[in-house]
């Protein structure tokens, strides 16, 4: 069993910077805290911890193969640095949440910091789909569902200060 490939890696890298950098800059057009290069960053970080965990369960599988003894000794374990990329970017996000004024911002800023980690963890794992699939779900949810919450928001606001006035006048 070898490595993945330098070709496959290359390819996973680029992808990841490609995908992050279109929902960063989806965020920084909207002066968002995190941004382009943050999103960037974010994808490619989890990317290159999943290929890392890739190769080191390769490695281990090849030592053991060629030294079955050895087997009682090591603890495959493919998830623990992807653990460790949510948790640390959930770290990173509970930063981007601001609480002022009773007012909280910045939750979006979080989830999307989040989810582009998970598609950069998919792509790093090679999982095509999943990661193709869930950026697109992202992009759409980032620029097509807020249009229609913002619609929706201003629709039931206005309903209710119509309602208001009207319960007004009755009282009068």
């Amino acid at each position: 069993m070898t490595g993945i490939g330098l070709t496959e890696i290359l390819f996973r890298l680029t992808v990841s910077s490609i995908f992050g950098g279109c929902i960063g800059l989806e965020r920084e057009l909207k002066n968002k805290s995190a941004g382009f290069v943050t999103l960037i960053l974010v994808c490619l970080g989890a990317t290159t911890i999943a290929l890392l965990q890739e190769e080191l369960l390769i490695r281990q599988i090849n030592l053991i193969s060629s030294q079955p003894n050895l087997i009682e000794s090591y603890k495959l374990d493919i998830t623990r640095l992807s653990a460790q990329v949510v948790t640390g970017v959930g770290f990173i996000g509970g930063g981007a949440i601001v609480y002022s004024n009773d007012k909280v911002s910045g939750i979006t800023t979080a989830a999307t910091l989040w989810i582009t980690a998970a598609i950069g963890l998919a792509i790093g794992y090679g999982f095509v789909f999943l990661s193709i699939a869930a950026f697109l779900i992202v992009v759409i949810t980032l620029i097509v569902m807020k249009i229609l919450e913002r619609k929706v928001i201003t629709m039931v606001r206005n309903k209710k200060a119509t309602k208001s006035n009207l319960t007004k006048e009755e009282q009068k």
